[in-house]
């Protein structure tokens, strides 16, 4: 698949001019600024062959791999504006049991992880007097714990009218939401429209 990668304008001119300025000028940048949008897509897929789509009205989520369902009430916003966008390119939008040519996912993924770094001075001070052996030296840990967390938008396009029964759908597209600001209902319709802006391939 082909990739491309759009960091959004307004955050490049803003970072270019202010990096050599101050090493911390890039917390000032607003949530739009900061959002970073990727999309693949198939270099071979044929999208004027398709006409309909058909889009569940929840958005799934995968926290750590496991999957669920993200019960809140912004949840409609994202898939509206995601119906909208492929509405406005020329694609009808079915029920899954009407066959459609296209199926489309909408997934919030929520990523924990605790990464182990090496301490490179163990021999750490005891921290006071240890057991008759006066301020002597104590075993400081061998490593230390860090956790790290990210949180971004995964859409998904896939093949059901070339679908072979028995087998797993190909993917055609797909595209990630990341930065500030994304669980942000009032900024779901700028984010869904940059993805689409940059996959002008994709009309009927």
């Amino acid at each position: 698949m082909t990739r491309y990668f759009i960091l959004w304008t307004t955050a490049a001119i803003t970072l270019a001019a202010v990096l050599g300025c101050s090493p911390n000028a890039i917390k000032d940048l607003t949530p739009e600024d900061s959002q970073v949008f990727i999309t693949d897509v198939r270099s071979d897929a044929n999208w004027s062959s398709y006409s309909t789509f058909s889009l569940a009205d929840s958005v799934f989520t995968l926290n750590n791999q496991r999957a669920g369902i993200w019960n809140d009430s912004r949840a409609p916003g994202m898939t509206n504006s995601v119906a909208n966008n492929l509405s406005s390119r020329g694609y009808k939008r079915v029920e899954r049991h009407q066959k459609p040519d296209l199926g489309v996912s909408i997934i919030g993924i929520s990523n924990v992880q605790n990464d182990i770094i090496a301490n490179p001075n163990p021999w750490g001070w005891g921290g006071g007097w240890g057991g008759g052996w006066g301020p002597g030296w104590g075993w400081g840990p061998a490593f230390s714990v860090v956790q790290s967390s990210e949180v971004y938008w995964y859409v998904e396009i896939i093949d059901l009218k070339n679908a072979t029964p028995g087998q797993t759908p190909r993917a055609l597209w797909n595209a990630q939401i990341r930065g500030n600001g994304i669980l942000d209902e009032s900024l779901f319709n700028n984010m869904i429209g940059a993805i689409f802006a940059q996959s002008a391939y994709m009309k009927r």
